[in-house]
């Protein structure tokens, strides 16, 4: 029987790419051109984070071609929009599939990449999210004894033992009971879930909300029942802020909690007191480096930084593989995440391409901190408490590494 994977073998080469705008090249799979695709949400609400996103894999792809490609082709990438939907993703990236590629940058949201993890591993091709954080894909994308699944943003484990800290901790907000309120998709229930392992407070309530609901009324009726002393709120930015607005004209006056990207520049006033803990971005040079090639943006949306790492990290595994396929990606892309060999960081492809011609080990430090990725494929990474004081978001605490190899992960 001839499987689906037999026909993407054989279409390799052959079929044009161009499924959206941001593709950049003209044939993908030649002896001149490997191909990559990049999923993000390019319409639909989350537009801007999914734009923001993608402007820096295209970075990626142009530094790495400007050095000479991936083992002499140069990169086409190919920008999938998925809408923010599972089946607009899927449906983008069985096209991309078929035509030749080998790496994807992507998904965004958890369920889309959830939905694509299993079909990467069967199509043998490698894909790095820099924004998925559903704890149920650590051991999502597997085949052939094979990660295909890859991220440069930790799991939600690591968020939910930060934000449970923030909860029960009497630095903070020290609360005797809490009520779980998250969006409802994989990511939150995933995030809702590993709260539930590791609060001391009582969880009074444990509720999902629609971001596209007509009314947040009965969502947050439920959500304030038994008088609860914090909320903790898992969403996503540009999905929060119609019950977040809904809150605001109620009588209730609790701290609440934010998971990770949801203090932007805009902090509306009744955020006073709030907490949030996101992923901690270590502001090293790569990064400013990052934002000086992008000059045309004010400010780096939330995990677009991770974007550029996604890219540049499959480049540069295929670039040490000699050999520029899912497989090989695969196989390698862990070992030049992090460890002993020479450092190198965003921009850096020619030095890739030179240290291992050279037969070099490689440790690449990324526009987002360093990516030192697990065997599954994922790093673990500092969070920051912050809090927003004055209308200002101040930095309170940072949780390190060391942090979530102990009582983080009780």
């Amino acid at each position: 029987m001839r499987t689906r994977r037999d026909a993407l073998k054989t279409a390799v080469g052959t079929a044009a790419v161009g499924l959206s705008s941001g593709c950049l090249g003209t044939l993908s799979g030649s002896d001149q051109t490997v191909s990559f695709g990049a999923v993000y949400p390019l319409s639909g609400p989350l537009e801007q984070v999914g734009t923001h996103g993608k402007r820096p894999t295209e970075q990626a792809v142009r530094d790495i071609n400007a050095a000479g490609g991936i083992n002499g082709q140069q990169v086409e990438l190919t920008a999938i929009d998925s809408e923010a939907t599972v089946e607009t993703a899927v449906e983008g990236y069985r096209e991309f599939a078929e035509s030749g590629g080998v790496g994807l940058v992507g998904g965004l949201v958890s369920d889309v990449s959830i939905a694509l993890s299993q079909e990467v591993a069967d199509d043998e091709i490698m894909e790095v999210s820099p924004a998925s954080t559903a704890p149920q894909l650590t051991t999502a994308g597997r085949a052939d004894d094979r990660k295909y699944f890859g991220r440069t943003v930790p799991s939600d484990g690591l968020q939910a033992a930060a934000m449970a800290k923030v909860v029960d901790d009497s630095l903070y907000v020290g609360a005797d009971s809490v009520a779980l309120l998250s969006i409802d998709n994989s990511f939150g229930a995933g995030l809702a879930g590993a709260q539930r392992s590791l609060l001391d407070a009582e969880i009074v309530a444990d509720v999902r909300y629609d971001s596209e609901a007509d009314s947040f009324a009965g969502t947050l009726d439920t959500v304030f029942e038994n008088d609860p002393d914090a909320v903790a709120f898992t969403s996503v930015s540009g999905q929060e802020r119609g019950i977040l607005d809904a809150y605001s004209q109620r009588d209730e006056d609790v701290p609440w909690v934010f998971s990770a990207g949801m203090f932007g520049g805009d902090v509306p006033s009744y955020y006073e007191g709030f907490y949030s803990a996101s992923l901690s971005s270590s502001r090293t040079d790569a990064y400013f480096d990052l934002v000086r090639r992008l000059s045309d943006i004010d400010s780096l949306a939330a995990f677009a930084a991770n974007g550029y790492d996604a890219m540049f990290l499959m480049a540069a595994a295929a670039q040490q593989a000699g050999e520029t396929t899912g497989p090989a990606i695969a196989d390698t892309i862990q070992s030049v995440s992090g460890g002993t060999g020479h450092t190198v960081s965003v921009g850096d492809f020619d030095k890739v391409r030179s240290l291992t011609d050279a037969g070099r080990e490689l440790n690449y430090q990324g526009a987002s901190g360093g990516v030192d990725l697990t065997e599954n494929l994922e790093p673990l990474s500092s969070y920051l408490i912050q809090q927003v004081d004055g209308g200002v978001v101040e930095s309170l605490e940072l949780l390190q590494r060391s942090f979530f190899e102990s009582e983080g992960q009780r």
